[in-house]
């Protein structure tokens, strides 16, 4: 996906929901390809401890595809916590969607509708 393709689909998934505080592609370095937070919202994490969550990430995501010829490829994991709630959903092989939400977005079309908007960009970009 180019870089105008990562925005458009950040910004498609920004909209699907004022809860998500969020939106980032990280490669599979844990570096951080495309995103950030939504206007206006403060991060819990400071640029340190945001590096080590998505270096994290992507080792527990590296972990998950040790078992995939048992129990199939990951959709999505989704960790709740007091003040937010984490999906990360897979792109690619190379390419990670994390994602911040309020811990209060209960919208059970919220992660379909993720899903699906991933699919979206994947068929209509070059990756």
């Amino acid at each position: 996906m180019s870089n105008e393709e990562y925005y458009k689909l950040s910004e498609n998934i920004f909209n699907l929901d004022p809860g998500i505080r969020f939106v980032t592609i990280l490669g599979n370095q844990g570096q951080i390809i495309f995103g950030g937070n939504k206007q206006g919202i403060e991060n819990y994490l400071d640029s340190h401890d945001q590096r080590l969550s998505a270096e994290h990430i992507l080792r527990s995501w590296k972990l998950r595809r040790e078992f995939e010829d048992a129990i199939g490829k990951s959709k999505f994991v989704m960790a709740q916590y007091e003040k937010i709630r984490r999906y990360t959903i897979p792109i690619d092989l190379n390419h990670l969607l994390f994602i911040t939400t309020e811990a209060e977005l209960t919208n059970t079309s919220f992660i379909q509708n993720t899903l699906e908007l991933v699919e979206t960009f994947k068929r209509s970009s070059s990756i």
